[in-house]
């Protein structure tokens, strides 16, 4: 898979190119090709018909592209020039059917606000030569630095997300309410918040339960396995290193056991007693787990020397983190939902070693 990525700056970055190069980053470690242009290094200026080999090789690679991230900074409400004026380049009959089907990411980084018109503009724009803004990120750096640690997560969960509508492969129908912006009003976009992609009006989460994915056939769940392998050969040289580490030290622990009562956290302290330990031979590894909702809490499961054990709290160190709602997981423990099919629903959110997820499943049996 193919992705293309435009980077717009203005005179002054606000963290764009920091914020671009975590999106960027993120996908290429899935093992994708990306393709990466600086306008300011082209030199792109205003469109005049003549000019247009300046952008040709960007162009050719938007093109072959599966996906296109535009990333662009914000002054005064405004995108970046730089982008507006690329986009003029479209107007060229050489490439005036380069971006049509295109799902694109938009990213746009303002100082002090602006963000989400200035990333409406360049939505309607795209729209207008026939791609799709499926995925907005929206960031406001005098508000919140790139740096900061829910800012690099935003990012990175977003782009994760792109990630998914581009390997599922969506279909997108321009509506005509997409097509007339007077009629096309969407809400504002959230710095700190996951924003529900509006397509024809429809959420992710309505495609899922229209689609039945949760009972998805077996061609959709190979797909899913194929992405969940990637994540796995991404950190299959860090599992290697996993595996020669010492034992990990863990505080406050607490006996594994099951007291009978169907909470979460109860089943998910009985894990111990249905562990597969044929597949954990080397395997030396603490999984943090923050569950959410009503049934929500804090613990993390630490696997040594073929033992399991549950213990209560946060680790003193970790090597993937696991974020769910209690029912998600709840149903991830039954085994009525893999955690890698939680994982690319987006009901099940994770950070570190992505090749222990692939694993869970195997070392686990259900508990009910």
């Amino acid at each position: 898979m193919k992705i293309a990525a435009v980077i717009a700056p203005s005179a002054t970055d606000f963290g764009l190119n920091v914020a671009a190069k975590l999106a960027c980053d993120t996908l290429t470690e899935t093992g994708e090709t990306l393709q990466i242009f600086n306008l300011d290094t082209l030199g792109v200026g205003i469109y005049n018909g003549e000019n247009a080999n300046r952008v040709s090789d960007a162009m050719e690679s938007i093109k072959a592209a599966d996906g296109v991230i535009f990333a662009f900074s914000v002054v005064l409400g405004a995108p970046s020039a730089m982008v507006l004026a690329f986009l003029e380049y479209f107007a060229n009959p050489a490439y005036k059917v380069y971006l049509q089907g295109k799902p694109c990411l938009l990213l746009a980084i303002s100082e002090n606000g602006g963000e989400r018109p200035a990333a409406e503009t360049v939505g309607n724009a795209i729209m207008q030569l026939g791609g799709f803004d499926v995925v907005r990120i929206g960031l406001n750096a005098g508000a919140a630095p790139v740096v900061q640690k829910d800012v690099i997560e935003l990012i990175e969960r977003q782009t994760e997300d792109f990630y998914r509508i581009l390997r599922q492969n969506r279909k997108y129908i321009i509506s005509r309410m997409q097509a007339d912006p007077v009629l096309n009003a969407q809400p504002p976009l959230s710095t700190h918040e996951e924003v529900p992609r509006r397509i024809n009006t429809v959420t992710v989460g309505d495609l899922y339960k229209k689609h039945d994915l949760e009972n998805m056939p077996g061609e959709k769940q190979q797909d899913i396995n194929r992405i969940s392998a990637m994540f796995a050969k991404k950190y299959a040289s860090n599992n290697e290193a996993l595996i020669e580490q010492q034992p990990i030290p863990i505080t406050n622990p607490t006996k594994p056991g099951f007291s009978g009562e169907r909470s979460v956290k109860q089943l998910t302290a009985a894990l111990p007693h249905h562990f597969n330990t044929q597949h954990a031979k080397g395997l030396e590894v603490v999984i943090q787990l923050n569950i959410t909702g009503m049934d929500g809490f804090s613990g993390h499961i630490a696997i040594a020397k073929q033992e399991c054990f549950f213990y209560e709290g946060e680790a003193d160190k970790n090597h993937i983190v696991v974020t769910a709602d209690a029912k998600i997981w709840g149903d991830v423990l039954g085994k009525k939902l893999t955690a890698q099919k939680a994982f690319m629903m987006g009901q099940l959110k994770v950070r570190g070693n992505f090749v222990l997820l692939t694993k869970f499943d195997q070392l686990f049996n259900a508990v009910s």
